[in-house]
């Protein structure tokens, strides 16, 4: 049988982070809530998007090009709402 302390931990076993189980799921719970509260610092729009370009400076091109073809917008305005492939620029 192996050797143990007084408090049921084996020689070089780390201690227990957390009491139970459900101590565990309930900080990982706040964590994922926070975190969506500070996800929504840039508003999606395609201005934002890393998929987005600029229109050029020629006259022909007064809008810029969505290069992600599940977009299914190919030349979308500035200030158009980001579609569900949006990734944020920052």
């Amino acid at each position: 049988m192996p050797r143990r302390n007084r408090k049921g931990r084996r020689p070089g076993q780390r201690p227990r982070r957390y009491h139970s189980a459900r101590e565990s799921r309930r900080e990982r719970r706040e964590l994922t809530v926070l975190d969506e509260q500070a996800a929504p610092a840039v508003a999606p729009e395609c201005g934002n998007c890393l998929e987005w370009l600029p229109p050029r400076a020629d006259a022909l091109a007064a809008r810029g090009k969505c290069i992600h073809p599940a977009s299914g917008v190919l030349a979308p305005d500035a200030d158009m709402p980001g579609c569900h492939v949006f990734s944020a620029r920052r």
